[in-house]
């Protein structure tokens, strides 16, 4: 390879690298960011084989701590863009403790 492929394939890798959006990489996710991820996993085992949108970051955002688990709210669209499609609020309630996976104690899907 000769130095101007070199510096255009760096370029290229810097450029994915930055916007793959792993921020996260290396486990130094927050309990709230754990908590959302238990909510939009088990927020999919429940509608099968629909198709929806979460957005991630408002139900992160909207993370408070009660007791020992996390109140997580947050807007779900599910089948976006077709004729049955549905604006939804998700609320979930996890538990996660340092060292366990997040469990999902309550979840509820609110026309």
């Amino acid at each position: 390879m000769n130095a101007i492929n070199t510096a255009l394939l760096t370029a290229a890798c810097v450029a994915l690298t930055a916007c793959s959006g792993s921020v996260n990489v290396g486990g130094n996710d927050t309990p709230q960011q754990r908590a959302a991820a238990a909510c939009e996993a088990e927020a999919k085992t429940r509608l099968g084989e629909k198709t929806y949108q979460i957005d991630g970051t408002a139900l992160t955002q909207s993370a408070k701590r009660v007791d020992d688990q996390w109140d997580l709210r947050g807007p779900i669209t599910v089948n976006p863009g077709l004729r049955d499609e549905a604006k939804q609020t998700l609320e979930c309630r996890v538990r996660a403790q340092d060292g366990k996976a997040a469990e999902v104690t309550y979840i509820n899907f609110i026309f």
